[in-house]
């Protein structure tokens, strides 16, 4: 106790060179926090919107062609058809939906609103697959697929773009779609708002008008049949490899040639996430903790500088029967209490940064998370720093003859 006292009012009697020691610490501490808790926070807000729809939904979609012989890969955007939405919704036993998507932005407008909107155009199949949820009104259904009916779902942001705070239900937008040199105008009535939800997998509910398949296929672009990606899910997560086997061997067996399409399941994109932002955390985390390692640097330079300014008090000391553990002990503490102070000041620091990010980016519903696991490990790391580069200064201390530190001016 006598130790820790004296070595805290040596750091007192010095404050400025003990904060200048503790800056270091500090900014790597505080770095290690906040880049961490970003970066978790960052990992947990992507994979609670890819998890959102449970584990059983797939996304199929054109592969590519070429890429040898010198011939360049070729996307093969019409390699799908709606004989293969049928095809996996006759011969795929456990599959619960299954929906062709026509996907393509165009021009709206209500009275005196324009805005740029994505059109998807679905089989009533989608609106299970993604979970979507209506606010008012209702979803399309078969009957407006058989009847190409010029009816749409409208997305939260989308509806308040045109509407603001009126009702869009029974509301007519129209659509402007070009035909080669001309513009056509097509109204869309709304027949249902979907609840604002946020993006579920690569897709942002929020900015869709979602309109029957049929419709846009017959009255606004001509696909020949084609589809730009088919959506299905498995009736539970448990079967959802057989799904996935049962889905590649329907498209295997019309098209002969696995590389002709893609099959992507959500738990593949929650690997490919999950791998991605290990590698960013890991980074970053790197990044913060050579911050450490220079502040531990400094820490060394300013306790040899303590350690030339007190020569005189050290011998004094030795003369009065100090001894050389108890110099070395001295010295090592303090340059223990400096990172000790330091790590707490840098983990509340880090905290209260990373709280403001996360109130700066609200409106990107980023989420930080400062977790137990990085407030010890920054803390551990900066304390064994400060142990580690104290030694060199405080065994230097400690070696010194008492004679020559009495005559040293």
């Amino acid at each position: 106790m006598e130790l820790f006292m004296e070595s805290l009012r040596s750091l007192y009697a010095n404050k400025l060179r003990t904060f200048l020691s503790m800056l270091g610490i500090i900014i790597g501490v505080t770095a290690m926090i906040a880049v961490v808790s970003i970066g978790q926070g960052a990992t947990a807000s992507i994979t609670e919107r890819i998890s959102s729809l449970g584990s059983n939904v797939f996304m199929i979609s054109p592969g590519y062609s070429g890429g040898s012989s010198g011939r360049a890969y070729v996307n093969l955007s019409d390699v799908l058809t709606k004989k293969d939405v049928e095809n996996i919704k006759m011969l795929c036993p456990n599959i619960k939906g299954v929906s062709p998507l026509i996907q393509q932005r165009f021009s709206l407008k209500y009275g005196t609103n324009n805005t740029s909107s994505q059109i998807y155009a679905i089989y009533p199949d989608f609106f299970q697959i993604l979970n979507l949820d209506l606010e008012s009104g209702r979803k399309i259904n078969q009957e407006d697929i058989d009847g190409y009916a010029k009816v749409g779902v409208i997305g939260k942001d989308i509806a308040n773009d045109l509407f603001g705070t009126e009702n869009p239900l029974g509301k007519t937008v129209y659509m402007t779609v070009s035909v080669g040199n001309t513009n056509k105008t097509i109204p869309i009535q709304i027949v249902g708002a979907l609840v604002q939800t946020g993006s579920k997998l690569i897709y942002n509910p929020d900015k869709m008008l979602i309109i029957p398949f049929t419709t846009a296929e017959g009255r606004i672009v001509n696909t020949r049949g084609s589809v730009s990606t088919i959506l299905a899910s498995a009736i539970s997560p448990e079967v959802s490899e057989r799904v996935y086997l049962e889905i590649d061997q329907v498209l295997y067996m019309r098209l002969h040639d696995s590389t002709k399409y893609s099959i992507t399941s959500q738990d593949s994109i929650l690997g490919a996430v999950s791998e991605v932002t290990g590698i960013m955390n890991l980074f970053l985390g790197s990044i913060a903790a050579i911050s450490l390692l220079v502040g531990g640097i400094g820490i060394m330079n300013i306790m040899l500088v303590s350690v030339s300014e007190r020569t005189r008090e050290i011998g004094i000391k030795k003369a009065l029967g100090a001894t050389r553990k108890r110099i070395l002990m001295e010295f090592l503490i303090e340059s223990v209490m400096i990172t000790f102070i330091a790590g707490l000041l840098g983990i509340l620091l880090g905290t209260a940064l990373s709280k403001m990010v996360e109130i700066a980016a609200s409106a990107y519903a980023l989420k930080t998370q400062v977790t137990w696991d990085s407030v010890i490990i920054a803390f551990g790391t900066a304390s064994l720093i400060g142990l580690f580069f104290g030694i060199y200064p405080a065994s230097k201390a400690s070696k010194l003859s008492p004679l020559e530190a009495l005559r040293y001016e």
